[in-house]
């Protein structure tokens, strides 16, 4: 009776162990088998060296936003200089003053060094340098509108990879149980092959589909393996592996539309920028025709050692010199050069113009395409589910009428053949519907929304 009751304790604790144990492993989150199509975009986001390159050029458009702010501020520049003159120079400009006073005391030198410091700032530039400004901010949007497309890009190129490469591992499953349905064929033919049942030529037929079943298998094997070496370099991870299933649903045909304008497009807006920006150029080119004006102060002194001229032969002498000056430039003639230029920019404002107009009418034609695409997939995907339904019951009735007599091989593995065209078929108008359904978010400008 004690060892009974022991036993029971044991099972007791057993049962309870288990049951805590399926417990906890249900309470824990799924550990995922395989890469999601989320993870794979928020990898590709984050790691893609393309991609990050396209978000430096933001950074240097904004820096070069802020340059052509700054210029309006002018420079400050500390300056040097020296000369060695044939006749004696003084250190300071000559006023009546200082000649009445003590001709002979007046510092004269042949080697005159200047050191000091200058401000210069332009004043007026035709309105040059807000133009650049302008221009400047343009770019900066721009740049921020070719990291939305190419993000969008990216992540289109991803999905679709994705879908691809889960397609082609459908096909392969689907070609293995071919080949393996084959190969039983083969062996059932074989056995009756030596029992006199069958002749060797259908053991022929059997080997020859079974063989090409086979290299499809490896082909598609070796697509596979491509595929994910292109999304891991699209990832810049380490070689992928296994994927996880993506969920699809396929809707009734009819239902496909959109609820975005193509000027509400990035793509639309980056084209539009190029306008305006070519607009800038062309209204900076007429800067020429307006005079130049620019503040320059001086602040510095001259020195050097007194020529054989001077009473104090050798000594050094040094002048504190400054000065502030308004200088003005009019270019009146130049031969035809500001004309040109501004030609130049007027005819790019008309290139981009034709772009703009394009770029509209491609857009149209490319939603009203996309859109048209995903409703014939789904026509495929439902004519296609109907096919494969009726090749299966036929390679079903084939098979049963070669197994007792009424049919001979070639109808069965034509049945077979025809149901697994079906089959890929199916599997391709599946995945390609929602490739159709990827592309319509892209151009939609949507991918990373979904």
């Amino acid at each position: 009776m004690l060892r009974v009751s022991v036993e029971k304790n044991r099972l007791t604790k057993f049962l309870i162990f288990g049951l805590l144990s399926q417990a906890i492993i249900a309470l824990l989150p799924q550990v995922s088998s395989g890469l999601t199509l989320e993870e794979a975009v928020a990898l590709a986001l984050e790691n893609n060296p393309g991609l990050q390159k396209q978000q430096m050029n933001q950074a240097l458009s904004e820096e070069n936003l802020s340059g052509e702010k700054l210029q309006n501020f002018g420079k400050i520049n500390i300056v040097a200089s020296y000369g060695h003159y044939n006749l004696p120079r003084t250190l300071a400009p000559l006023t009546p003053a200082s000649i009445f006073n003590d001709p002979t005391a007046v510092p004269t030198t042949q080697d005159l060094f200047t050191t000091g410091i200058m401000y210069e700032v332009p004043l007026f530039t035709g309105f040059s340098n807000q133009g650049s400004v302008k221009i400047a901010a343009l770019e900066k949007e721009m740049a921020g509108v070719a990291i939305k497309l190419s993000r969008e890009q990216l992540i289109y190129n991803v999905k679709t990879l994705y879908i691809n490469i889960l397609s082609l591992e459908a096909q392969e499953k689907a070609r293995r149980e071919y080949h393996t349905a084959l190969k039983r064929l083969h062996d059932d033919i074989s056995l009756e092959v030596k029992l006199g049942k069958k002749a060797r030529i259908e053991l022929l037929k059997a080997a020859a589909d079974q063989e090409n079943a086979r290299v499809k298998v490896r082909q598609i094997s070796g697509n596979i393996k491509i595929m994910k070496a292109s999304l891991a370099a699209l990832l810049n991870t380490a070689p992928i592996h296994a994927l996880e299933e993506y969920a699809m649903e396929m809707p009734v045909p009819g239902g496909t539309e959109y609820n975005k304008e193509f000027q509400e497009l990035h793509r639309y807006r980056s084209v539009v920028l190029d306008v305006e920006k070519n607009t800038r150029l062309v209204e900076k080119s007429s800067a020429g025709y307006y005079p130049q004006v620019y503040f320059n102060g001086f602040y510095g002194q001259n020195f050097g050692p007194n020529d054989s001229s001077n009473l104090h032969e050798g000594d050094w002498n040094n002048e504190t010199i400054w000065h502030a000056v308004v200088n003005l430039k009019w270019t009146i003639f130049d031969f035809g050069s500001r004309k040109t230029s501004k030609q130049i920019q007027a005819i790019r404002q008309q290139q981009s113009r034709r772009d703009r107009l394009t770029t509209g009418l491609e857009l149209r034609r490319s939603l009203s395409e996309a859109v048209i695409k995903i409703e014939l997939a789904l026509d495929d995907f439902y004519s296609a589910e109907t096919e494969l339904a009726l090749t299966r019951e036929t390679e079903s009735i084939e098979q049963t009428r070669f197994e007792k007599g009424a049919a001979d091989l070639n109808d069965l593995l034509y049945a077979k053949a025809r149901n697994q065209l079906a089959l890929s078929r199916f599997i391709t108008a599946r995945y390609s519907y929602q490739n159709h359904c990827f592309y319509l978010d892209y151009l939609l400008e949507n991918g990373e929304n979904k």
